[in-house]
């Protein structure tokens, strides 16, 4: 009887956890149920904790907001002198013509008691066909400064903007942030 008893157990459980979606860089249809109800997808002002992968390690991670359209503050001020770029600075970042930039607010707390060593490893956006587009670097926007990366000591805090390319005719509808610990979604959707 136990021998009967275990394959139906794993199958039982391989059924619980649900096809996995697309994963960073991936095209393709994904998951077709709506992110709003979908299992484990948090909303805009919810929090997440990653746990790490290492004794001591906690992050919570919360999506305060997004914007779309993203605009980088240097080309709204080459933009308002009527400049393609403003003197004495470097190229301006700009979307690839036909996509928009998409940013993300982000506050992220090492709630721990040792330091995280890489809060960031993937960040994407799915979007309303199931594509997945990177987090790119843009500079500051009009609505703030980047996510600083890299190391946070137990007690730190940081956040501020990703951005990321989508083109005009998408709509974003999940934002996705991995580490090496866990994959966290928060929906877009505002309804």
């Amino acid at each position: 009887m136990t021998t009967a008893l275990v394959p139906a157990l794993v199958l039982g459980l391989a059924a619980c956890q649900g096809p996995a979606g697309p994963g960073p860089g991936a095209s393709g249809e994904g998951d077709k149920r709506p992110a709003a109800t979908a299992p484990g997808v948090a909303r805009i002002g919810d929090t997440a904790d990653d746990r790490g992968t290492r004794s001591g390690e906690h992050l919570r991670i919360a999506l305060r907001g997004y914007v779309d359209p993203a605009i980088g503050i240097r080309a709204a001020k080459g933009a308002a002198r009527g400049l393609a770029k403003p003197a004495g600075e470097g190229p301006v970042r700009r979307p690839a013509d036909g996509a928009r930039w998409v940013g993300v607010d982000l506050a992220v707390t090492n709630v721990g008691g040792t330091a995280y060593e890489t809060p960031v490893t993937e960040a994407w956006i799915v979007d309303d066909r199931g594509r997945s587009h990177r987090a790119v670097p843009a500079g500051e926007l009009t609505t703030g400064l980047p996510l600083p990366s890299g190391r946070l000591t137990a007690g730190e805090h940081r956040s501020g903007w990703l951005v990321f390319e989508l083109p005009h005719d998408s709509r974003p509808v999940t934002l996705h942030w991995a580490t090496a610990s866990a994959e966290h979604r928060w929906t877009l959707s505002t309804s």
